[in-house]
Order: C-alpha cells, then structure tokens, then sequence
C-alpha cells in the first residue's frame, strides 16, 4: 500500500500544481415543481495522458496522506469560478474531515468569495454522514458559522450511520441527502419505503428538505414523491457533465 500510495501521491500533487482537476456536475431536480437550479460537484482527475481519472481511485490515497485539505481548496476555487461563470441557485461542495476541523478554513473562504465576487447563498457545503458522527462537535461549529455568514449546509450520504437521528438532530443544515444505497430497491420494497419515509418525515420536521442521492429509474422517483422528498439526483435525472474545463489554479 506504502508503493501504491507513493505513485499516487506523487500524481495528485503534479495534478494539483499542474491545475489538471476537472469539476463534474450532476444536476439536481425538484419533485415539487419548484424552479431551482442546483447541482452537486464531483472530482476528476486528468492523468499524464489526459484520461479522466476517477475520485474514488485517488481519494483513498489522499486521505491516507493527509491531501484532502489541499484538494477540497482546490474543488472550492473552482466552483467558485462556475459559480461566476453559470447562473444557478446553488452548487452543493464536498467537505472532507480534514477541512471539517480546518481552523483557518472559514477565514481563507471568505476571502477566497469576496475575490471572486460569489454570494455565500450559492454555495451548500456538506459532510459526509460519517464524518458529522465522528466530528459531530466541530460540524455543529462549522455549520453555525458558515450558515452566520450566510452559507448552506447539508449532511450528505445519510440513513446509513450508526446514529443517524442524533446527526438529524443536533446538525444546523439546510438540506438532508439520503444515500444512494437506499435508493436500490426502494420502488419494491415496503421496508425499506418506511424507513426513507422516517427519515424524510423527521427532515420535515425540521423544515429541511431532502435529496435522494443516486436515483436511476422512474418508479424509484414516483415513490421518493410520494414519500414527500423534495429533490432527487442522479443518472436518471441526468448524466454528470464537465461544465468546466479549464480554470485557474485556486490559492491554497
């Protein structure tokens, strides 16, 4: 692992000097007939060769090294950028752990959008599910502090988790994202409708609508809007696109 990690290590950083991160964007579709244009963003990454790399093959690496924080600034930088350049709503960013308990993250963010002349209403940061359990203090912090300044919150990957009614209740958020894992047989299984039906219920309690992450045919959107979910993502509702190319290398 130790040699793996080496050659990806070496590959991320080049990458990040080299400014040959791509954002995807996947489109997020209300079921309420509201007209809201948001998206979600994933990372690529362009090898040597200029083929497309996906998160899921380098992230690992780069959490085992400690170059999240680094890559997140990175993702930030740019979105702010396709925020300048793309009318639209919202655009909902990944925080990893490392930037969870960033003390000098908020400082660098709000000069980092008063640069790029973005509106903090833009931007939705969100945590995985298992990162606000693990850090559920320093999430609490964050997200009171990024909404004070007019930000969005959101808890993503969500219903999975060992304590997923604590993070529910003691995260300020302003959007709730079901993990796609309970989206693969929810059109045909009752249990598993009961079960996003309590969690969609407890969201609304709350007033925080919910986003069904990974949804791939029709019958599982029909019974998300029965269920009451507000939005739904993924290749059903839209193909992830590179919305944009190249863009400036972002200040870390």
């Amino acid at each position: 692992m130790q040699r793996f990690d080496e050659i990806w290590v070496q590959q991320i950083k080049t990458a990040l000097m080299e400014n040959r991160f791509r954002l995807v964007h996947l489109p997020i579709a209300c079921l309420n007939g509201e007209q809201k244009v948001m998206y979600d963003t994933l990372l690529r990454m362009l090898d040597p060769q200029g083929e497309e790399v996906g998160a899921a093959e380098f992230m690992p690496a780069a959490f085992r090294n400690r170059l999240l924080r680094a890559i997140d600034r990175w993702v930030i930088g740019a979105s702010l950028l396709f925020c300048a350049k793309t009318p639209l709503d919202c655009v909902f960013i990944k925080l990893s752990s490392e930037s969870l308990v960033d003390k000098t993250l908020l400082e660098w963010l709000v000069k980092a959008v008063e640069s790029a002349g973005a509106k903090p209403a833009q931007l939705c940061f969100q945590v995985s599910e298992d990162d606000a359990t693990q850090y559920l203090t320093q999430t609490q912090e964050l997200a009171q502090q990024l909404n004070a300044r007019g930000y969005l919150f959101a808890v993503e990957h969500f219903g999975t988790g060992r304590d997923s009614a604590r993070v529910l209740l003691n995260t300020p958020m302003q959007y709730l994202k079901l993990d796609g894992s309970l989206m693969e047989n929810l059109a045909t299984d009752q249990a598993l409708q009961e079960k996003v039906k309590v969690f969609i219920a407890a969201a609304g309690k709350r007033a925080i609508p919910t986003i069904a992450e990974r949804v791939e045919n029709a019958n599982t959107m029909a019974v998300l809007f029965q269920l009451g979910a507000a939005y739904v993502q993924g290749h059903y509702v839209h193909e992830p696109e590179v919305v944009l190319g190249e863009v400036a290398t972002a200040r870390r």
